[in-house]
């Protein structure tokens, strides 16, 4: 069996610096990607001792040690592309250099890569090269079989795990979790032969010099913004006076609003535009927003988002969804959608690219938007690749710039920094991870959106064969208005008393740290951060969490954040607005005892919160 490995070179995630807006490489400490360490690791088991690993990775002369260090851990040779053409490519440029140069030196049975990168967190790359490569693509796979021509994974999903089998050739992304990464130290490594590794150059690729770097990337990069902290840090004396300041700051009532001087949101600079005016848009494109999506709730984010900036653009907002069943139309309506196009009998995320990207191609919306769910990465990056469009993944912020083009902001290194990202493209793409983006108030009087049937796609060449579910409500994170997150701090034996104060808080969702559900003590589907959800309540309190950056970006959109650390030094208190300093098998129940007393669980289920449910 011969396998392709896509690596990546990054720099360690605890120093980076930028300049002119581009993450700087040189002089700063590189390693390879986590993920695409997986991906190595499972190869050279895959392709044992008859097969044969080409490890390919694109970037500066000093990634050639990500290819030594992967080699040394196993793969027979690197490819290496670097040439100063290659600078500024974004995620679709890198991908035609990839492609082409694993067309080169293939075929290949199998391409591997990691499910993204830790610099970047987009995970756009891989199955972009799938798409260029006429490749049929699953992401996160957890556990993986191949048996001669078929191969049979388990993929990792936002709500438990599927397993899918499919035909070789194929491309596959890993989850961190497949398999133990390929490691090796550097006095090792630099003993690798400098043969074993091919240097190619744009020339070197059968592809044109304006589809590479910068001059081939739809998409360019504003000046990045480092995040930093500005929750209230409040120090709380006491149980009662830490409910006090939760009072005060409006935490349990629907008045208060989530704090954006953290900057996840930037300060709007859209304007107005009049009709006609859309900067580069073509002329025969529609002036519409698309929002494609599979579940009603994560819908009604997306309308809301999609309503606001085609009233920016005097344009129309189109729901694009495979909801066929009895859809609440009247809701969908009133969430912002004024049109709905159904993607007929296409469960598999190839299936919905293929109606999505035909629809789109015809009509040119001016912005499509797709859920930011481990399915609708891959269905955008599909269309991306297949219509040569420019795509950011993860916005948190959408803005119209004041040429009348799309601005997505979105997130970089765990989450500490924002980068505001432009595309020249005739349509504009985005994903939007669920519960980053609060849920507008339901238009009034709404009317019912005039829906079309859009042809079936063919069959996937990836079937989907077994779902697991390991959450009975896969939406309750995302639509919660108070939810309690906890840490390894807090063991399962303590969840009864934590389930006390999720009932006091008005039945508040159960959320937590990846280390949590690692250890299977919570459903994954249950985790917050980096690989899990963003949430967005109005109120999370943190029980046991000590802070880590790749937990608390995922709870950075709350409108009120508490935490209760026994160290008075723990990360969590700077990253929150009221901190308690205590055991939390002494401070919970007394916690519970102060909200029960004063009738808060009550205050908050009697308030209806806006916007659509799901």
């Amino acid at each position: 069996m011969r396998i392709a490995v896509l690596v990546k070179q990054i720099p360690a995630p605890v120093e980076f610096r930028m300049h002119e807006g581009r993450l700087v490489r040189d002089g700063v400490p590189l390693e390879v990607n986590a993920y695409c360490r997986r991906a190595n690791a499972k190869a050279v088991e895959l392709a044992g001792p008859d097969g044969e690993v080409v490890v390919f990775t694109m970037g500066p002369p000093a990634a050639a040690d990500a290819l030594r260090e992967m080699i040394a851990c196993g793969a027979h040779r690197g490819v290496h592309l670097c040439d100063p053409a290659f600078a500024g490519s974004d995620t679709l440029a890198t991908a035609v250099a990839l492609a082409a140069a694993i067309r080169r030196e293939g075929p290949f049975d199998l391409v591997l890569a990691g499910l993204n990168s830790l610099d970047s967190d987009t995970g756009q790359v891989p199955v972009e090269v799938a798409e260029l490569l006429e490749l049929p693509f699953a992401a996160g796979v957890r556990d993986l079989e191949v048996d001669d021509s078929v191969f049979t994974a388990r993929l990792e999903t936002d709500d438990g795990y599927c397993t899918v089998e499919g035909e070789l050739p194929a491309a596959l992304s890993t989850a961190e979790r497949l398999c133990a990464p390929s490691k090796a130290p550097p006095e090792v490594y630099a003993e690798v032969a400098g043969d074993r590794i091919l240097r190619l150059s744009a020339t070197d690729l059968a592809v044109p010099a304006e589809q590479l770097g910068a001059p081939g990337s739809p998409t360019s990069v504003g000046p990045i913004r480092v995040l930093t902290a500005t929750r209230r840090a409040l120090r709380a004396s006491s149980v009662a006076h830490a409910v006090d300041l939760l009072e005060e700051l409006g935490a349990f009532s629907d008045a208060a609003e989530p704090d954006d001087s953290d900057g996840d949101t930037p300060p709007g600079s859209a304007v107005l535009l009049e009709a006609g005016t859309d900067g580069a848009h073509a002329e025969a494109g529609e002036r519409s927003v698309w929002c494609f999506f599979t579940e009603l709730g994560v819908g009604a984010e997306l309308l809301g988002e999609a309503a606001e900036l085609a009233a920016w653009i005097s344009g129309t907002v189109t729901a694009v969804t495979t909801i066929a069943d009895a859809t609440d139309r009247a809701g969908l309506g009133a969430a912002g959608a004024d049109r709905l196009l159904v993607i007929q009998s296409a469960p598999e995320p190839s299936e919905q690219a293929d109606a999505l990207a035909a629809a789109a191609a015809e009509r040119l919306p001016w912005a499509l938007l797709v859920e930011g769910t481990r399915s609708g990465r891959v269905v955008a990056s599909i269309v991306a690749a297949r219509c040569g469009w420019g795509l950011t993944g993860d916005a948190v912020g959408l803005e119209v710039s004041p040429d009348g083009r799309l601005v997505a902001w979105k997130p970089a290194f765990g989450g500490r920094l924002q980068v505001p990202i432009l595309s020249r493209s005739p349509v504009q793409m985005a994903t939007v991870r669920p519960g980053v983006l609060a849920l507008r108030p339901p238009r009034v009087d709404a009317s019912e959106p005039e829906a079309e049937l859009l042809p079936a796609p063919a069959p996937a060449r990836i079937r989907t064969v077994a779902v697991e579910r390991d959450d009975d409500d896969t939406g309750e994170l995302r639509r919660a208005r108070t939810v309690v997150a906890v840490g390894v701090g807090v063991e399962p034996d303590g969840y009864p008393v934590i389930d006390e104060l999720r009932a006091a808080l008005g039945d508040a969702a159960l959320g937590a740290t990846r280390r949590v559900t690692d250890q299977s003590w919570v459903p994954r589907g249950r985790q917050i951060g980096v690989t899990g959800h963003a949430v967005a309540p109005r109120l999370l309190v943190a029980v046991g969490s000590s802070g880590r950056f790749n937990h608390t970006v995922g709870i950075r959109n709350a409108g009120v954040l508490m935490a209760v650390n026994s160290n008075p030094d723990a990360e969590i208190f700077d990253q929150v607005d009221v901190g308690l300093v205590g055991e939390w098998q002494a401070v919970v129940p007394e916690l519970t005892a102060e909200l029960e007393a004063r009738g808060v669980a009550e205050r908050i289920r009697s308030e209806v919160p806006a916007g659509v449910a799901g």
